[in-house]
């Protein structure tokens, strides 16, 4: 049976109660601990009504080099009551804004490890920016990223989710403010740092993570030091890791012109000169 598949018949089947189930879930300095059952994670919302950007097949095989449901242009969310899927807590879509892929990057062995996939939505429940981040085995040898970071939200608010979209992805184990790399705190709080643990290696069945969120109150975002991974060692290989360059937040939006607006700027330069060649002529009369 699938894992989508095992997960709802674990919600029919088991009584609702009152534990709290997935929603956003806000990081101060404490560590918020997710739960093997996604439907009594904190951090889990139920993804429908997903819809994938053009190109993008409906495989799950961690070869195929990025193809999958790997893009959500548009993704509604639910979350609910532990094993209560009726008693809805909230909804919202996530729509897509910006999305970009580094493509083969090396985590450990000197080979194309994964393609990480970076991207910007508008959450419609409270218009608030939300990162998300999947990270992609494409190789086979041995090597797993156990920990994603995200960068740059010093000065804002960071709350954290995760959804699966194949029965490849893996759950979000953990998330805190901290750009450590070991995997028992207490650890050093890092207000600009946020880490989503996880285990996503091929050789144990887990070759790809979920889709992970991180929703925010900043109000635009631009290029910069975004996304980070880590092996830690946990099945005897070396510990090794990078960065890569994606989306962060800022405060400070640059307005990009309209088509019409290009083509008003040219007339407006070409009026102009006109007039000055214009004058030009006189004045050397």
């Amino acid at each position: 049976m699938k894992l989508k598949d095992v997960l709802l018949a674990s919600v029919f089947a088991i009584a609702a109660n009152t534990a709290s189930a997935g929603n956003f879930q806000s990081l101060t300095n404490n560590v918020v601990q997710g739960d093997n059952d996604a439907f009594v994670d904190s951090m889990f919302i139920l993804a429908t009504n997903v819809t994938y950007a053009a190109g993008y097949g409906d495989t799950t095989d961690f070869q195929s080099g990025g193809s999958g449901n790997v893009v959500p242009s548009s993704l509604t969310y639910r979350a609910f009551p532990a094993f209560d899927i009726d008693a809805e807590l909230a909804t919202g879509t996530l729509t897509l804004i910006d999305w970009r892929v580094t493509t083969g990057v090396d985590l450990a062995s000197g080979s194309a490890q994964a393609d990480v996939y970076d991207f910007v939505f508008r959450d419609s429940a409270d218009n608030s920016l939300v990162f998300g981040t999947r990270y992609l085995n494409r190789e086979n040898n041995g090597d797993e990223a156990n920990f994603l970071y995200r960068y740059g939200f010093t000065g804002y608010s960071t709350s954290v989710a995760w959804t699966f979209l194949t029965d490849s992805d893996l759950r979000q184990y953990t998330a805190v403010k901290t750009d450590s790399t070991t995997g028992e705190g207490p650890f050093d709080y890092d207000a600009d740092v946020v880490r989503q643990q996880g285990d996503f290696s091929v050789t144990e069945d887990n070759p790809w993570s979920g889709l992970y969120l991180v929703k925010t109150d900043a109000t635009a975002y631009t290029l910069g030091k975004a996304i980070g991974f880590y092996q830690s060692g946990e099945e005897g290989q070396s510990p090794a890791g990078g960065f890569i360059t994606g989306f962060i937040p800022t405060a400070i939006t640059t307005p990009v012109p309209e088509p019409e607006s290009y083509a008003m700027l040219l007339a407006g330069l070409g009026v102009a000169g006109i007039v000055s060649r214009r004058r030009n002529s006189k004045a050397a009369k």
